[in-house]
């Protein structure tokens, strides 16, 4: 099935969890996370995959005909108790997710990937995302882990589909295809890069010291966030005025003013850790802005955007 068709199947699956969801179940933070990541599962990977890969190998097909088994299943282990069952209906998405970043760390190795940044960029995103597989198990099993409780567990899987994969992709690909005419311009973009390449494990580690150590937390989010807001603001000003459709202009033009949005609220919410101001930050708000923004405003919006102009501008030529 190709990546078309399993977005297109990805929406249908989402907005039937949609309904599911507020048909049978009490809507809290915990509910919009599960939604934001099937959203993430069905729609934005398979799109996410299609700018990311280099060759239709059989590895990469393989991942391609397990995505709507392990979508309908991870869907399924949330309408179950966290245990042996949920664990079980998981786990097909931990192994799609690995066979992503094993393909990833096939192609760059292959390709000597190494030797181009922003292609590097890019595979980081699919390399990183068996993480964000590995927490969603840990979720379903039930467990305890570390200091976290549940729906952080699930908040750090979330990470690695969005902050990892969707990012890192998203902005691999602009890097990729931005035209710089001035060598300052292209030698911050490539700065900023490199701290967006390392900054979903930073953020993680931040997460997980955070408790005991606040100002971990906040060093770790600014060193993803501030990258990611300047090359926003760089995309708006030299990427987004060469785009020759006026739709994927508005589409990437409304992603990059969502992500300013995103990431002022995670700045300030560990910023809360170690300030002494109060800005009331707590985990349901920043669910339902930061994570519905993140997610609708930019990644929907990138990615349809970055479609448009890479296979439905006829001056536009892809390998």
């Amino acid at each position: 099935m190709s990546e078309k068709r399993l977005t297109i199947f990805g929406i249908c699956s989402f907005i039937s969890f949609v309904i599911l969801k507020v048909s049978f179940d009490i809507i809290d933070s915990l509910q919009y996370v599960q939604m934001l990541l099937v959203f993430a599962y069905g729609v934005l990977i398979p799109l996410g995959l299609q700018f990311a890969h280099t060759r239709r190998t059989k590895l990469y097909l393989s991942v391609l005909n397990l995505h709507p088994i392990a979508l309908l299943l991870a869907i399924g282990s949330f309408f179950v108790t966290p245990g042996i069952l949920s664990t079980i209906l998981s786990l097909p998405w931990f192994l799609f997710t690995a066979l992503i970043s094993l393909y990833g760390l096939w192609s760059f190795f292959y390709h000597k990937i190494w030797t181009r940044l922003h292609e590097t960029v890019i595979h980081a995103g699919m390399i990183y995302i068996v993480i964000g597989g590995g927490w969603l198990v840990l979720h379903r099993t039930g467990s305890s882990i570390l200091h976290f409780d549940g729906i952080i567990i699930l908040l750090t899987s979330i990470h690695f589909h969005y902050a990892a994969f969707v990012t890192l992709i998203a902005f691999g690909v602009i890097g990729r295809e931005m035209h710089f005419s001035n060598k300052g311009i292209k030698s911050l973009f490539q700065l900023l890069s490199i701290f967006l390449l390392v900054g979903p494990i930073f953020v993680a580690v931040g997460i997980t010291f955070g408790a005991d150590y606040p100002w971990i937390e906040f060093v770790a989010v600014t060193e993803f966030v501030v990258p990611i807001a300047i090359l926003s603001l760089l995309t708006l000003l030299f990427f987004v005025p060469t785009l020759p459709k006026a739709l994927s202009k508005i589409l990437i033009t409304i992603a990059c003013l969502s992500l300013f949005v995103s990431m002022t609220f995670a700045f300030l919410y560990g910023y809360e850790g170690i300030g002494s101001l109060q800005f009331l930050l707590n985990i349901p708000l920043m669910v339902f802005v930061h994570g519905m923004v993140n997610a609708f405003g930019f990644s929907l919006c990138m990615f349809s955007g970055l479609y448009i102009y890479l296979y439905q501008d006829s001056t536009h030529s892809t390998v």
